[in-house]
């Protein structure tokens, strides 16, 4: 059997780059910017992501005075970001949630998939899936869901065997360490 588990209690983080992002791409829809936008903050996502000490960690720690931390980032982007999204991310500077703009890219590709019908799903299984697997897998879920299905892929050793799925803030985990968990846990419930 297949332990299904809500993810509830998701960090501020997520709402609070919700409600920017969708902001954001209400504007981007208006404009007919959606995949600039999208591309635009994949590049800044990538370079907030770089090593310790690189522009994230400044922008995030919010250590800097503002006027230093917009200037940084027209240092490193240059023209290379729209207005719009600029003005963004300057918004969140001045209100002090810089730290919030890592997940506006995640929050975006949502808002963007909801509008194409596509839904995106985490599989993590103990080892790469076989192009068969993948291909079978993302038809079994677009006919239970409807929708077309953007599949990535992970690998977790510790879950042994099956598969664990995350589609929409559930999370389906049929992997093997689970079914053993659950096992040892009604053997000790047995026994006491």
């Amino acid at each position: 059997m297949i332990n299904q588990q809500t993810i509830t209690g998701l960090p501020d983080e997520h709402t609070i780059a919700k409600r920017y992002t969708q902001a954001l791409f209400a504007i981007a829809e208006e404009q007919n910017l959606e995949e600039q936008f999208l591309s635009q903050l994949t590049d800044i996502a990538a370079a907030l992501a770089a090593g310790a000490g690189g522009l994230g960690e400044l922008l995030i720690m919010g250590r800097m005075p503002v006027s230093r931390q917009k200037s940084l980032l027209q240092e490193v982007f240059g023209d290379q970001v729209h207005p719009l999204l600029q003005n963004m991310l300057f918004l969140l500077l001045d209100k002090g949630r810089g730290g919030y703009i890592p997940a506006l890219l995640p929050a975006y590709q949502q808002l963007l998939d909801d509008k194409a019908g596509i839904l995106a799903v985490t599989a993590i299984s103990a080892q790469p899936l076989q192009a068969k697997q993948e291909a079978g897998l993302i038809a079994a879920i677009a006919k239970r869901w409807g929708k077309q299905i953007r599949l990535r892929q992970e690998v977790d050793p510790s879950l042994i065997g099956g598969l664990k799925l995350i589609i929409g803030g559930t999370v389906y985990d049929g992997s093997l360490a689970r079914r053993l968990e659950k096992l040892e846990h009604s053997l000790v419930n047995a026994v006491e």
